[in-house]
């Protein structure tokens, strides 16, 4: 009769120090280095999912996630910008799914830290949404072009 008494016990022990309220690790990958370097990384993340319709002119990426990975999942959250030449745009849009619904409307979201490649809000409006799974390979965001000749990708998982 202890045994069991002792079992229930230390179960709920264990259930409230794993349920305690404590925040989610966070960090972030940022893609530093000279603007060739951000080019051939940025590429290479996104040819494993789709060709590039052209080439860049630049890149730059952040990737914020929470939580470790290892209790749990963690959640990402990712941000590139592309800059291309304007003559290329054509290529870009065609090869772009349209927005999905459960994408829509498009909301503007920024990195925690903030990156002065990263969209400014005041020109969110500006852009066409696309879906982020070629370029990104999930689901969940959007791609928006804006018709400068930057390109913006925010992708998130949960």
């Amino acid at each position: 009769m202890i045994f069991p008494i002792m079992s229930l016990a230390l179960f709920c022990a264990c259930s409230v120090i794993a349920c305690s309220p404590r925040k989610a690790a966070e960090s972030t990958h940022e893609l530093l280095g000279t603007q060739a370097e951000r080019i051939a990384a940025v590429t290479k993340m996104i040819t494993r999912n789709s060709p590039l319709p052209s080439s860049l002119i630049d890149a730059n990426f952040i990737e914020e996630q929470t939580g470790d990975g290892k209790l749990g999942p963690s959640d990402l959250a990712s941000f590139c910008a592309l800059n291309v030449a304007p003559a290329d745009f054509p290529a870009w849009k065609a090869a772009q799914a349209p927005l999905e619904a459960k994408n829509m409307p498009a909301k503007y979201v920024a990195p925690k830290k903030t990156q002065s490649w990263w969209l400014p809000a005041g020109d969110f409006a500006g852009l066409e949404f696309y879906s982020p799974k070629s370029l990104t390979g999930r689901y969940n965001g959007w791609v928006g072009i804006a018709p400068d000749g930057r390109i913006f990708l925010y992708s998130f998982t949960m």
